[in-house]
């Protein structure tokens, strides 16, 4: 699949995130904010090698921040808050210095 964008924000989407969107190998942006998605953030996201912006704040995740999010080294974007996750944010992402919006989910940063 060539998809390269996947933006449905504000769409009214409700359930969980598809692991299978961890299979879009040539995704570079995925904005599914505000929303009623639920559960977890799938760890397959972590796949997505292209992903340069991952948008998915104000919605309803919750559980932990995947620490597989850390893996993408062109992900310069991620905006995650307005959820109700627990935990720590995972180091992968915390030593990405575009992160910034990560300083809003008042979260301790993960310290392995």
């Amino acid at each position: 699949v060539k998809l390269e964008s996947l933006s449905l924000q504000e769409s009214e989407l409700s359930g969980q995130i598809p692991p299978e969107l961890g299979n879009l190998s040539n995704l570079t942006e995925m904005m599914l904010w505000d929303n009623q998605l639920s559960g977890e953030i799938p760890p397959e996201l972590g796949n997505l090698k292209s992903l340069e912006t991952l948008v998915l704040m104000d919605n309803q995740l919750s559980g932990i921040i995947p620490p597989e999010l850390g893996r993408p080294p062109s992900l310069s974007i991620v905006w995650l808050n307005g959820n109700q996750f627990a935990g720590c944010i995972p180091k992968g992402l915390a030593d990405n210095e575009s992160t910034g919006a990560l300083y809003n989910l008042e979260m301790p940063f993960c310290f392995r």
